[in-house]
């Protein structure tokens, strides 16, 4: 007869370590400072290119500094049906992004260390990485060219999240403070 969790004979089940709420609160340390730095100098990176690739689409797309001709034409890309969304430009919906992501990877904000931060980070840089792959694939697939200053913004989004990687299971207990990080 094999053990049963009715009778009672089952071996006891691996326990799961759950933090308790003043770890999941603490203040930033080594490991997870340099991250909320580099999140924070990327975030405005992301706010710069952002808004110049918004500053070119609503005034004069030739602005991109893109050779316009082959498959590398921001020109192509940035007047694109592809590059709205509900009749939003992506390069303001990106620059929405990056501003949001600036305010939450701020020193201030970051300096609190608390869950719901760490984990708005995480799921806007999950959503932002989600869009940026759906953009890259419109530029290859449907549109056929390539934006520098839009790769410029996929490059920083990528970077971000990859950052992120580091701190997140830290800031939310899943993992002791390796100061190696």
């Amino acid at each position: 007869m094999s053990p049963s969790p009715l009778d009672g004979t089952l071996a006891s089940a691996p326990t799961v370590r759950v933090p308790e709420a003043a770890e999941m609160n603490r203040a930033p340390t080594h490991a997870t400072r340099w991250v909320g730095e580099s999140a924070f100098a990327l975030s405005l990176v992301g706010v710069g290119l952002s808004t110049y690739i918004t500053i070119a689409h609503f005034t004069e797309a030739t602005i991109l500094a893109c050779s316009g001709r082959g498959e590398l034409s921001c020109t192509a890309v940035t007047t694109s049906p592809e590059s709205r969304v509900f009749g939003v430009p992506v390069a303001l919906v990106g620059l929405g992004f990056f501003a949001v992501m600036s305010v939450l990877s701020s020193p201030p904000l970051w300096g609190r260390g608390t869950r719901w931060l760490a984990m708005s980070r995480s799921v806007l840089a999950l959503a932002g990485l989600l869009f940026i792959l759906w953009l890259i694939a419109a530029e290859l697939l449907i549109i056929g060219h390539v934006c520098l200053w839009c790769t410029g913004v996929h490059v920083v989004m990528f970077a971000i999240v990859l950052v992120l990687t580091r701190a997140t299971p830290v800031q939310l207990g899943l993992r002791g403070d390796d100061s190696g990080a």
